[in-house]
């Protein structure tokens, strides 16, 4: 049994709306396959996420992780507790960031190569992992920049993966079933703010992404791929060409298996500067975005809500009508919060 405390500062939970809709047809890469990186540039220009498949990490590792995050969070809540460290590092539950965003969720977000105080069998089996997950995030970069047409390979890879001072980070949550209401949040909408991400879940759904015409479909589990999304400072570094995709979680209903995810941030060390490359600007092609560094785009992101639209204030004037976040307005699907029966201080979530 898990025991999530619901602080009662929270009086209301958010929900999320949505009629049932079919599964997403979201793109899927065949890492190993020679069109590799024509199929990744085509899902990252047209959805900005994709499912890497033949992807190269060991079934072990990710389910010998699996297992032993879940043992975690199977912990006393007091015990957890133990494991938090200088935010926003360490174990965390239901909220996120320190702007008033919360979520029906517990998590460890970790900075990738720090020591962590985490319990000797989950922190090696994370360590393992992110090492392999890492290498898969090089790769994915370097299909990137070939499907992108540009003659350097590396020039993406080199920001991130082999970067000295790279601001690389793994968060494992944990979305146990909610019994206070259907449809609770679990992770509101937002974008990530990196370069790349890369997220394995269990069997459990939940995920959500954004398309193009603002609706929201879910995201079919598969615990042999991992999922790819094009961060904010990927679609700056391709002037637009590539998007990051808006996306969230839905909790389990009460009864179903909880949700467990490992994500994996690829970013820049914080000097890094992030502009489109000029080597993948045509003659006459103006920059949508004004010139900044990592550590600049990571602290105003940091002061921001969830679901705002980060990149607005480094958009040009002259081109910010152009790259317009779609609304919720008159989709099929939406985010609203919602009153539910008044919930006990403690729930107690199987």
């Amino acid at each position: 049994m898990v025991v999530i405390t619901v602080p009662c500062t929270i009086d209301q939970i958010p929900l999320v709306k949505c009629p049932k809709v079919a599964n997403a047809a979201v793109p899927t890469v065949d890492m190993s396959a020679p069109g590799a990186a024509a199929a990744v540039a085509e899902a990252c220009r047209g959805v900005g996420f994709f499912r890497a498949t033949n992807h190269g990490v060991p079934a072990a590792l990710a389910e010998a992780l699996e297992s032993r995050a879940a043992a975690f969070f199977a912990l006393p809540h007091r015990e957890k507790l133990e494991h938090a460290s200088a935010r926003p590092f360490g174990y965390g539950s239901k909220s996120i960031g320190s702007n008033g965003d919360v979520g029906w969720l517990e998590y460890l977000l970790l900075a990738v190569g720090s020591s962590s105080v985490l319990p000797p069998s989950l922190r090696a089996a994370l360590e393992e992992y992110t090492v392999a997950v890492r290498e898969v995030g090089g790769r994915v970069l370097e299909l990137m920049a070939e499907g992108l047409g540009l003659e350097d390979r590396g020039a993406l890879r080199r920001m991130v993966v082999d970067a000295a001072g790279s601001d690389e980070m793994v968060r494992v949550n944990h979305y146990p079933a909610c019994p206070l209401a259907s449809g609770v949040t679990g992770f509101g909408e937002h974008t990530d703010p990196q370069i790349i991400s890369l997220l394995r879940s269990n069997r459990t759904g939940g995920l959500q992404i954004m398309l193009r015409d603002g609706r929201w479909v879910p995201v079919a589990p598969d615990p042999d791929s991992l999922f790819v999304n094009v961060g904010d400072s990927l679609q700056v570094l391709t002037n637009g060409r590539f998007r990051s995709v808006k996306h969230r979680v839905v909790a389990p209903d009460a009864g179903k298996q909880s949700r467990l995810s490992v994500i994996y941030f690829g970013g820049p060390a914080a000097t890094q500067r992030i502009a489109p490359l000029p080597e993948l600007m045509s003659k006459g092609e103006h920059s949508l975005y004004r010139e900044f560094t990592w550590g600049e785009y990571k602290k105003a992101a940091y002061k921001t809500r969830l679901g705002d639209n980060r990149l607005g204030p480094f958009e040009l004037p002259a081109v910010a009508a152009a790259v317009k976040e779609p609304t919720n307005t008159d989709h099929n699907c939406s985010s609203k919060a919602v009153q539910p029966p008044p919930p006990p201080h403690v729930a107690q979530v199987y």
